[in-house]
């Protein structure tokens, strides 16, 4: 079972209607149900600036129009998941020696331990966890604020939202390889970087990239190669492949390129929306029918 479907499971049950998926540069939808069919609205720059324990929507009103020219009419308070950008949401993998049983507990130890790292008051935070192999806990947290201004378009809409997620965990379900294996995702402005082990996520962090930059790809793996040196040195292991999403009509290159500079074995995700294409997944939709 993969990093998805665990946590989704937790959320949907039956699924909602529609996901959205939000992003620095523009909004996306798909109903869960056939056709899916994703369709996107563009957004105009500074409507959403993702940061994390800042305001992310800077014109909610423009956010809110976008959504409106997605969502089908007329609505009755039907339900939507929502993927959030990476950048607007600290992910952690938290190491204990022992995790309590009782889930008053497991949420006060979490809080605890982030408390020390985050930028933002964890009292004022939606934080969600789950507990992966052993003793080890991917937690998610951002302010109720932030998580709230992404939600009010789409209740504006007539809808109610449920799960919310950032998009590039929602993205995890497409990764089903065995082993240790390193993801890269490129958004606006930010490249998500993940590592799996069966599965299981070892290390998550969001990187800002440069704006302007003449050779985007070689910031790219000035990026990635510590981070193979670093789990190298932490498993004793390369990865066996890098996976990579977001780069659009750049892909093919990329690929060769970044399998060549960092010799690694190099394949890309094909849907243009991975988030939304890792959730539909993760209710049995196949990747083609979410492209």
């Amino acid at each position: 079972m993969s990093v998805w479907s665990q946590v989704a499971g937790w959320f949907n049950d039956p699924p909602p209607e529609f996901v959205f998926d939000i992003g620095a540069d523009e909004v996306a939808i798909s109903r869960t149900r056939a056709p899916h069919a994703p369709r996107e609205v563009q957004l105009e720059s500074g409507v959403v600036t993702p940061a994390q324990g800042k305001e992310c929507v800077m014109l909610p009103a423009a956010l809110a129009a976008a959504v409106q020219r997605l969502t089908p009419e007329p609505l009755k308070r039907r339900t939507a998941a929502l993927l959030i950008p990476d950048n607007s949401v600290r992910l952690a993998i938290l190491e204990f020696d022992k995790f309590p049983d009782k889930e008053e507990e497991r949420r006060a130890l979490v809080k605890f331990r982030l408390r020390k790292t985050i930028p933002f008051d964890v009292d004022q935070a939606v934080v969600s966890y789950f507990q992966q192999s052993g003793t080890s806990v991917l937690a998610a947290v951002a302010p109720v604020e932030t998580v709230a201004r992404f939600e009010a378009p789409l209740r504006a809409a007539g809808l109610q939202p449920g799960l919310v997620m950032p998009s590039s965990v929602a993205m995890l379900e497409l990764v089903r390889e065995k082993g240790l294996v390193l993801v890269a995702r490129r958004g606006s402005g930010v490249l998500s970087v993940f590592a799996l082990r069966d599965g299981v996520v070892l290390l998550a962090r969001v990187l800002e990239l440069a704006a302007g930059t003449t050779d985007p790809l070689e910031e790219i793996v000035a990026d990635l190669y510590p981070t193979m040196v670093y789990l190298e040195d932490q498993t004793g292991a390369r990865p066996s492949k890098l996976i990579i999403a977001g780069f659009g009509d750049d892909a093919e290159e990329a690929e060769v390129r970044l399998g060549v500079e960092l010799d690694v074995p190099t394949e890309s995700i094909a849907p243009r929306q991975p988030g939304i294409a890792g959730y539909l997944a993760s209710l049995g939709v196949s990747e083609k029918a979410a492209a």
